[in-house]
Formats: C-alpha cells, structure tokens, sequence
C-alpha cells in the first residue's frame, strides 16, 4: 500500500472515530433532554429520577452510597436529596447503627412517583429505538460497552455496569456507603 493511501486510510478513521464520538455525545445530550422534558411533566428535574430509582432498588441508602452508585461527587447528590425532600419524595433520618450517617428514604409520594418516572423512561426509549430491530439494538449495546470500557480503562474506574448489572448492585451495599465522592463532571444529576 502506498504512504499516500496508508495517509488518506489512518484520515478516514480518525474523522470516523470523531465523528462517532460527536455522535455519541450528540445523542446522550439528546436522551437527556427528551427525558428530562417528560420527567417536568411530573415535576422533576432532571437526576432527580436517577436518585429515586436508586432508592426505589434499595431504601435506606446514605446520599455517599447514592452518589457511589450514580458515579456522582455526595454533594451533588446531597442537593438533590434536598430538593426531593422539600418536594416530599424523600425523607432523611439518622442511622439506627451510627448516629453520625444519615439514611434516605422514598416517602409514600415518592414510591407513587416512581411509576410515572418509568413510564417517563419508557417513552423516552420507545422514541429513541424507534425502527430499530432487537439485534440492532443489542449489537449498539455491546458497541457502546466496549467504547465506554476503552474510556474507562484510560481513566482508571470501571465502566458503567450494564442495567441489568445496575439492579443486582443496588441490592447489595455499594463498596462506598459512607459518604465517599465519585468524581464524574460530565453526569448532571441536578
């Protein structure tokens, strides 16, 4: 192969690579602005959702294990605890085991909540697969892992855990449930 192809091929795939990688961002942005639309119909900002279903999957959870688990700072969720709270959706208390934790907790209006931000979610997917076959789908999924187990590795965390991982996880205690902060700028939870 000639140097001048080997340039133009080592070209192509460097914009390819760019290109995707816009896109990907492009339609993050995109999901999380459609959802976010659907989740003020219910009086929800958006992140609020993320926090809700962490405790809908495990009640009782430190706002350090919350934020562990969202790959959020504590602080960030603490704010958002704040304004679930004032909303009603969440209530906190004080560890039964260390008066010093506190512990959050969804309130009857809160659990009521939970279904619509489902159905919210629901939606919100239903558009974005619209077309799509179920293989097309899953090959994207396995795609997107690889690339966000790549970004990982070159940051040193571990790669977000697939959905289904994301449940058996908030059944168990996560590995910082005392109020450690998990840095991740680029993931809006308020």
């Amino acid at each position: 192969m000639s140097g001048k192809k080997k340039n133009k091929l080592k070209k192509t795939k460097k914009t390819d690579q760019a290109e995707a990688l816009f896109m990907i961002n492009q339609v993050a942005r995109n999901a999380r602005t459609a959802l976010s639309r659907h989740l003020l119909d219910l009086g929800l900002y958006a992140g609020q959702d993320a926090v809700m279903l962490a405790l809908d999957g495990h009640d009782g959870q430190t706002p350090g294990a919350i934020a562990a688990l969202l790959g959020v700072k504590a602080p960030t969720i603490t704010k958002t605890i704040g304004r679930l709270a004032a909303q009603g959706f969440v209530r906190r208390e004080g560890s039964p085991d260390d008066g010093r934790m506190m512990l959050v907790f969804l309130t009857d209006a809160g659990h009521d909540q939970i279904k619509s931000v489902r159905k919210s979610q629901r939606r919100t997917e239903k558009a974005a697969f619209a077309g799509l076959k179920k293989k097309d789908i899953a090959q994207l999924y396995d795609l997107l892992s690889l690339i966000d187990a790549n970004i990982a590795a070159t940051l040193g965390i571990a790669p977000v855990p697939s959905a289904g991982k994301v449940l058996e996880i908030e059944a168990e205690e996560p590995a910082d449930a005392h109020g450690g902060d998990v840095d991740d700028p680029s993931s809006p939870t308020d």
